[in-house]
Order: structure tokens, then sequence, then C-alpha cells
């Protein structure tokens, strides 16, 4: 075995996460069982609820042997691709997924940027190899490692080929009991920092779906708000018609509103994680703090560890620069045309109520002559009947009183047309 090609404890580890409310016992009995991993592997299975996500760590070393080639390191991969593949249907993994891979210098001699070069070539996820040149985002000390950052960021609404992984490669000094508690510390807080950071990157996902669902209404305001324009200026106004407009306006107010106001929601998701993201990296970098050596006049709890934080950086600059801005600008850009939906709805609601107003009054109006003529014609037909001429044949006497009390009621209903000038609005 070269050992230059060799590191002690070489380890695989996988962080799937999915937004769940379930305990870690019942992802557990529905997804993959916690647990080590079975003879003669050795690794473990791990779950935990972290806030309002679970979280799955698959760790593995393949077979107990203290050092291994890297080249060990596609079998070790697909074991652990093996736990998960039974449990294909798994929702785990949906809010994202990071590899992490760890391992000791087995002496100084060792380059660890060229052991991290080897251990991309061995490693394969979805379809997809790590390009060094490429998707290499950040390298620094960190807890007495040189700590390696790949990223190939999924792209437009999380559809393609992605991936997140990180090379930890511990300095060859360290004895075992002291590297297990780096680990530990290691494994704890990038729990968090993984978490944090695909809800960042989820976040924008979700955005940019939002994003094309709102295209379509987007391209109704002007549709909309020129109709309202339309029959804002018309003479003559069909109620039916500008109700139905209205109705249609409504919708589209809702359709928009909703939309913005997820968008929105979608910003705000970000700036906390990224927040929370920013926390947890100051907590690791104090802890990396402790083990680097202090600027002349600093004490270890106001340095902080400057490289350690720095090194995750990267990402929080890509975040805010890119996914923020972007949503800060569709918000802009969208927002507007709320607006403009809004007054619409607002004029033709007022046009809506004069119209209505009015047919009420006309209504009213055409009631009150129809009861002036109606109540005229009774009079007369009751005066008449009352007080009979002598000498007239019955039905003759009849159809006259009828003709004549309608003939009156008509005239007296013109009459009141004529004197009610509200009538004639």
């Amino acid at each position: 075995m070269d050992e230059q090609d060799s590191l002690r404890f070489l380890t695989l580890d996988w962080f799937l996460y999915d937004l769940s409310e379930e305990s870690p016992e019942t992802v557990a009995s529905k997804e993959f069982p916690a647990g080590e991993l079975p003879d003669p592997l050795d690794g473990y299975i791990r779950h935990q609820k972290i806030q309002d996500s679970q979280m799955v760590q698959i760790d593995c070393s393949g077979k107990e042997s203290e050092v291994k080639p890297l080249q060990e390191l596609k079998n070790i991969q697909q074991t652990v691709l093996n736990s998960s593949e039974k449990q294909e249907k798994t929702s785990l993994g949906t809010l994202g997924s990071s590899w992490l891979v760890w391992g000791q210098l087995m002496s100084d001699e060792q380059s660890p940027v060229k052991l991290a070069e080897e251990i991309c070539t061995q490693l394969q996820f979805e379809g997809i190899s790590p390009n060094w040149q490429v998707d290499l985002i950040a390298h620094g000390p960190l807890l007495g490692a040189t700590l390696y950052e790949l990223w190939c960021p999924p792209q437009g609404q999380g559809e393609g080929e992605s991936y997140h992984l990180l090379i930890c490669l511990f300095e060859s000094h360290w004895r075992k009991e002291a590297l297990q508690k780096r680990v530990g510390n290691l494994l704890n807080h990038c729990q968090y920092l993984f978490l944090y950071r695909h809800k960042v990157v989820w976040a924008f996902q979700q955005s940019r779906r939002l994003r094309e669902s709102l295209e379509q209404p987007s391209r109704l305001v002007p549709q909309v708000t020129n109709q309202s324009l339309d029959r804002l200026e018309q003479s003559s106004v069909n109620l039916t018609e500008l109700q139905d407009h209205l109705r249609q306006s409504v919708n589209l107010l809702a359709v928009y509103a909703i939309q913005l106001n997820y968008l929105q929601e979608q910003r705000h998701t970000i700036e906390i994680n990224l927040e929370n993201y920013r926390q947890r990296v100051l907590k690791l970098a104090g802890l990396s703090a402790q083990d680097s050596p202090k600027p002349p006049g600093e004490t270890v709890g106001g340095w902080q560890g400057q490289g350690s934080s720095l090194l995750f950086e990267k990402f929080s600059q890509f975040a805010e620069n890119k996914y923020l801005r972007q949503i800060e600008r569709d918000y802009s850009s969208l927002s507007p045309g709320l607006l403009l939906v809004e007054n619409s709805i607002k004029a033709v609601e007022s046009l809506n109520q004069i119209e209505q107003t009015r047919s009420d009054r006309r209504l009213n109006t055409t009631l009150t002559i129809a009861s002036v003529g109606v109540a005229t014609s009774a009079v007369v037909a009751t005066v008449i009947v009352a007080a009979p001429p002598p000498n007239r044949h019955q039905l003759e006497f009849q159809i006259t009183t009828i003709v004549g009390s309608l003939i009156v009621g008509g005239l007296m209903s013109i009459l009141a047309w004529k004197l009610l000038p509200w009538g004639r609005n």
C-alpha cells in the first residue's frame, strides 16, 4: 500500500435533510433503520430532529481498518448509497444533502491539496463528478485540519445536477483521542451548517417556481387595467358585464397577492437561515481558534478564528449577492402590478356602485310612477262605480269604466314622471 495515497480513519458521511414535523423515531421506522452498520462494515446511521427538519446521517469507513487507500472511497460511497437504495421513495434529501470526507494524514510529507484532488476523482454524485478547477469555492484551516469545500449549485428551480462536498484532512500529529474530539465537533457543527445552507438554497429554488407562476398573472395586469379604463370611459355601462369584469379582477388580485406574499416569505427564509449559518460559523471558528496560534496581544476569544470564519464566507456572499438580490429585484418589478390591479378594482367598484345606485333609483321611480297610475285608476273606477249614470247597459258601463280609469291612470303616471326630475336621471 502506497502511504502517499492513503489516510488514517478515512470516512465518508452523508447528511440528508427534509422539512418534517415527525419525530426521529417515526422517520426511522418509515425510512432508514438507525443503528450500527452490519459487520464487517464500520459505521452507523443516525437520525436527528433539528428545528422543523429531519436529518439522517450515514457514516461509513468501509471494512474495519485504520489505514485505507483513497481508492477505497468508491466502495465506501457505494456502501453508503446501498444503505439508502432500498428506501427509494424516502422523502429525506428533498431539502438537500451534503457529503463529508475526512481522514488523517499519514505524515507531514503528504500534500493535502493533492490528496483532496484525488478524493474528488473517486467520488460520483448522481451522474456528476466533482470538478476541482470549477467547483472548489473555499479552502483553509479548521480544527487542526485543512478543509476544502466544493459545490455545484442547482440551476433554476433545482433541476439538473448538483452536489455539495467537504473534504477535511487532519494533520498527522494529532493523537487518536484529540482527533476524535475534533471530528465530533466538526460533525456536530456541520449538521447545522448544512441544514441552514440547504434551507437557503431550497428557498431560492422555491422563489424561482413562484416567479414562474407569477408570469401569467403579471401578463394579465395590463389587460385588466386597460379593460377597466375602457369601461370607465363608456357613456353607457352594462351592469352585468361590469360585475363580471370586477369578479375576474378580484380573482387576479387574490392570486397575484398570495404569490407575491410567498415570494417575500422565501426572502425572509433566506435572511433568517443566512444569519443562523453565520452564527454557527462563528461558533465553529471559535473552537478552531483554540487550536491555532494567536496574533500577539490578541486573546483567543477576541480573535475568534478569523481564518476559519472566512472559510465559509464564500457561500454567504454568494447567497446574499445572487439569491437575495434576485428575489428583491423580482419583488420590485412585480409589486407595481399588484397596485395597478388594486387601483383598477377600486375604480370599477366605484363605477359599479354608481351604476347600481342609479339602477336602484330608476327602479324606485318606476314603482312610484306605476303606483300613482294604479292608485288613480282605482280611485276613478271606485268613484264611477259608486255613482253609475242612469239608463246605461251594464256591460257597456263596465267597459267604459275600465277604459276610463286606465286612461286617467296613464295620464297621472305621465304627469308624475314630469313632476319628478330625479326620476329622469
